[in-house]
C-alpha cells in the first residue's frame, strides 16, 4: 500500500473510534505516529527482486537519451521517472495504423534479411543512428500470424528508411503503463499514479507464438469499439499496435429464450484477469477500482488528440518477489468471499465498510485461506501464485 493510501486508511479507522472524554483526549498526530507506515519510496507490495532497464536486459549500455524508455527500470514504481518518459515525444514510422514495415539487417534496399517488424503510426522506435537515407532503430518486434519474419515480440535492431520517421507529441495529462510480469495496468494522471487495474496480455503457446504481446512504447491511435473474437464479444476496443487493442474483458452474449433479452456473461474470461490469457490484446477489468477507474473510465476519459502514450514492460529475465508479511489486506467477516487491497471497495456494500484488516502473512491461515482475490481493487497475489508467475516466465530474450 502506498503511503498516501495507508494514511487515508488510518484516518478512516480513527473516525470510527469512540470519542474519548476531554480528559483522555489523544492528539490525532500521536495515534498516526504509532502506525507502522513505510518510508517514502518504500513499498510493502510485491516487486521485482532486482530492477533492470530494457537496455540492461538486452545487454546494451545506456543509450544516453534523456528520459528514455530503454533506460527506465521495468517494474520500479518511480512516478517521476515514469512520468517523464510517458510525456516525452516519440518517433514512429509513417503509414496506416495496420501497416507494418520490416526492418533490414543492412542499410541497403537490396538487403532481404529482416530483423523484425514495426507497426506504423502507433509503435515508437528507438533511434540509434540516423543517416541521410537509412536509420538504425530498436523496438520489440510486432510480427503477426503468418508473418514471414518470425521474431515474436522480442527486441531487435534494424534499418529503416529515414524518410519514414515522424515525431509525435503525446498527451500531457494521462499515460498508461502495462506490466506483463505483474499483469497490471497502471493509470497515471499529471505525474501521479491514479489507479491500478487487472489485465491479461497475450498467452502464446508453441503453435501460437504470435499471441505474445510486444513490449515497448505505443500510442493509443484510435477508438475502434466492440468486436467479436469467435464466440466472445470484446467491447470498448482502443488500438495501440495494429491488431492489438486495449479492451474490456471478453464476455458471452446470452439471450433469454422467453423474453429475448440479452445479457453479458463475463465469468469465462474474468477469472483469468491478472494472468496471461489473451491472443495478444490487453484485456482490462470492467469492475471499478476504489478510485472509480475501469475500462469504461479509460474509454471515456483518455485523450484522443494528442494520443495517450502506453508503455509496456516486458517480463523476460525478471523475477517477482513476495509482498511483506506486514502488508495490510481487508475482508468482510460477514460472509465476504474476497480479500481486498483497501478497507473500502466498489464491490462491497457500504454497510460492511470499512472492512476488517489482516496481514498478508496470515493469508494462508483460517479464515483467510478460503478467500479469493477481489476482481476490482487488485490485491496482491498469494505466494503460490507468485511462484507460478515466476515458473511460467520462461521466455528467452536475444
Amino acid at each position: 500500500m502506498r503511503r498516501g493510501a495507508a494514511l487515508t486508511a488510518a484516518l478512516g479507522l480513527l473516525l470510527c473510534l469512540p470519542v474519548p472524554a476531554p480528559a483522555e483526549e489523544i492528539a490525532v498526530t500521536e495515534i498516526i505516529e504509532e502506525i507502522d507506515l513505510p518510508e517514502p519510496g518504500e513499498t510493502l507490495l510485491a516487486t521485482d527482486v532486482d530492477y533492470y532497464t530494457p537496455n540492461e536486459m538486452n545487454g546494451n549500455a545506456p543509450c544516453g537519451h534523456a528520459d528514455c524508455f530503454w533506460n527506465l527500470k521495468m517494474g520500479c514504481m518511480d512516478e517521476e521517472a515514469i512520468w517523464r518518459v510517458l510525456t516525452r515525444p516519440v518517433t514512429v514510422l509513417k503509414g496506416a495504423q495496420r501497416e507494418q514495415i520490416r526492418a533490414r539487417k543492412e542499410p541497403e534496399a537490396s538487403c532481404e534479411e529482416y530483423t523484425g517488424v514495426i507497426t506504423c503510426a502507433s509503435q515508437a522506435v528507438h533511434v540509434l543512428e540516423r543517416r541521410e537515407d537509412w536509420t538504425l532503430v530498436e523496438a520489440y518486434s510486432s510480427c503477426e500470424e503468418g508473418s514471414a519474419v518470425r521474431v515474436w515480440a522480442l527486441p531487435f535492431r534494424g534499418w529503416v528508411k529515414t524518410s519514414l520517421l515522424e515525431e509525435k507529441e503525446v498527451d500531457q495529462t494521462y499515460g498508461l503503463v502495462i506490466d506483463k510480469l505483474q499483469q497490471r495496468l497502471y493509470v497515471f494522471k499529471e505525474g501521479k499514479l491514479l489507479s491500478t487495474l487487472l489485465c491479461s496480455t497475450g498467452f502464446p503457446r508453441s503453435d501460437t507464438p504470435f499471441a505474445e504481446t510486444p513490449a515497448g512504447e505505443f500510442l493509443m491511435v484510435s477508438w475502434t469499439g466492440g468486436f467479436w473474437a469467435g464466440s466472445l464479444f470484446c467491447d470498448m476496443g482502443m488500438r495501440i499496435n495494429s491488431g492489438i487493442l486495449i479492451h474490456e474483458v471478453p464476455c458471452l452474449i446470452e439471450k433469454d429464450e422467453k423474453t429475448g433479452e440479452e445479457t453479458r456473461n463475463y465469468a469465462r474470461c474474468e477469472r483469468y484477469l491478472g494472468e496471461k490469457a489473451s491472443h495478444g490484446c490487453i484485456r482490462v477489468q470492467r469492475e471499478r477500482t476504489p478510485e472509480g477507474v475501469s475500462i469504461k473510465w479509460l474509454w471515456d476519459n483518455l485523450h484522443r488528440t494528442p494520443c495517450t502514450k502506453v508503455i509496456i514492460w516486458d517480463e523476460i529475465g525478471r523475477t517477482l518477489g513476495y509482498p511483506d508479511d506486514s502488508l495490510e489486506l481487508y475482508y468482510n467477516p460477514s460472509g465476504g468471499k474476497n480479500y481486498h487491497s483497501q478497507p473500502t471497495c466498489a464491490l462491497v456494500k457500504d454497510r460492511y465498510e470499512p472492512m476488517t484488516a489482516f496481514r498478508y502473512g496470515e493469508l494462508e491461515e483460517k479464515p483467510y485461506s478460503r478467500l479469493s482475490r477481489c476482481p476490482g481493487c487488485t490485491p496482491q497475489l498469494r505466494r503460490s501464485e507468485i511462484d507460478t508467475v515466476n515458473e511460467k516466465n520462461n521466455r528467452e530474450g536475444k
